[in-house]
């Protein structure tokens, strides 16, 4: 069984560059005030995996099945289903897992890539860093493409405290990027810009860790160090997002050591499919 939170079958902005299949898993150990992904963090919405991968196939390949008959579809298709499924051309080039924190569920987390790969999809992980150990047993396995880990602030107690709600959380989050650096596996670091949290300062100090480990790590692939504007999720209190030039002021600081991009979020709406919580 999978805890299911939703699927996008088609985006632009989670793997730029890439037209991705997005998989949302539901639960996450983090509290995070400005979570736009709040809905996930708890409840449970289970899913037989095969149901799941027959809805996958289905996006991936461009053909539709109605959420209603995934159960009886499942069982069994005719031979002549299953070629077309097969052999039709991927309406998207790769897979990503998204969440809450997909990691939470690292069983689903291996299936699910096994999938993408066998769809021949490149395949992306966005995790929080929160289970490190997990994240090495899925990168001892080669089943993810990129990594997009998200740094809330910088790697120490209380500021983290302060991003996530919960105590404890810097230092698995560095051991989680020590091991993106040690594996070489191509990777993002994404800091989301709030007005209270990061400082300039703060992403100072989280350039200079990323230019340090890059030094200790010849053969690491940081791709980019990704600021991302933040804005109120729905439901929460209007504030003034931070402007794009104060976080270009953001990227003059950290230096020249690191690629660092500046990304504003599109403006667009979630259209894709939801699974309600029990």
């Amino acid at each position: 069984m999978v805890n299911f939170g939703g699927i996008v079958p088609l985006s632009t902005v989670d793997w730029l560059g890439k037209a991705a299949l997005v998989v949302f898993l539901r639960g996450c150990p983090l509290r995070c005030p400005h979570c736009h992904n709040h809905a996930l963090q708890t409840g449970e919405s289970e899913i037989e995996f095969h149901a799941l991968a027959s809805r996958i196939v289905c996006r991936t390949k461009g053909l539709h099945t109605p959420a209603i008959k995934l159960r009886a579809n499942l069982r069994q298709i005719s031979l002549e289903d299953a070629s077309i499924r097969a052999a039709s051309r991927p309406f998207v080039e790769a897979f990503v897992l998204s969440g809450g924190e997909p990691l939470q569920q690292l069983k689903a987390c291996h299936r699910l890539f096994g999938l993408a790969r066998s769809l021949e999809l490149a395949c992306g992980l966005e995790t929080s860093g929160f289970y490190p150990d997990r994240l090495r047993r899925l990168l001892e396995a080669d089943v993810v493409d990129k990594v997009f880990l998200d740094l809330k602030t910088e790697l120490d107690e209380p500021a983290y405290q302060m991003a996530t709600g919960i105590r404890g959380v810097a230092a698995r989050v560095r051991e989680s990027l020590e091991i993106c650096y040690e594996f070489g596996v191509v990777f993002d670091a994404r800091c989301t810009i709030f007005p209270e949290l990061p400082s300039t300062g703060q992403i100072k100090e989280i350039a200079r860790i990323l230019e340090k480990l890059g030094g200790e790590y010849p053969d690491s692939h940081l791709e980019h160090f990704v600021l991302q504007q933040g804005h109120p999720r729905e439901g929460e209190p209007w504030f003034e997002p931070v402007s794009l030039e104060a976080m270009q002021e953001m990227v003059r600081v950290a230096g020249g050591g690191i690629p660092v991009q500046v990304r504003a979020p599109p403006a667009i709406k979630w259209a894709g499919e939801i699974a309600k919580s029990t």
